[in-house]
């Protein structure tokens, strides 16, 4: 499949982005904050049973998943420490269901995207020694 149809790498991330908060309200979180900017150092924020998590999302064209960076991760952490926050993060897959002249931006009506999403981790200090290791 030719992914580079797909438009760009900012409307693939605000897919993810997009997909997963709707994901998280369906099943009883709050949604906060959406930010939608890859470079901050979380997408959403979101709050259950008085529980505040942030969480980093990496959307990527299927077959690959949406990964972390040591550099972002480490900011992440950082960042929730500071707001009392519990830092996670989800790396998710998107295919389009068809793969004919497709693009996000601008896309026919109708259009439809398959997201493959395994869930959110929290993540740790422990972690960030590993990477740097």
């Amino acid at each position: 499949m030719d992914y580079n149809k797909l438009d760009s790498t900012q409307n693939i991330h605000s897919l993810g982005v997009s997909y997963l908060g709707n994901f998280l309200d369906r099943v009883g979180f709050t949604i906060l904050e959406v930010n939608t900017g890859p470079h901050h150092p979380f997408q959403l924020l979101a709050r259950i049973n008085d529980k505040y998590l942030s969480i980093v999302v990496r959307t990527a064209c299927h077959p690959e998943v949406g990964t972390i960076d040591s550099s972002a991760l480490e900011t992440l952490i950082g960042e929730s420490e500071e707001q009392g926050f519990t830092p996670h993060f989800a790396g998710l897959s998107v295919i389009p269901m068809e793969t004919n002249s497709i693009k996000i931006n601008g896309s026919a009506e109708g259009q439809e995207y398959k997201v493959i999403f395994n869930g959110i981790s929290a993540v740790h200090k422990s972690e960030l020694l590993a990477v740097n290791v």
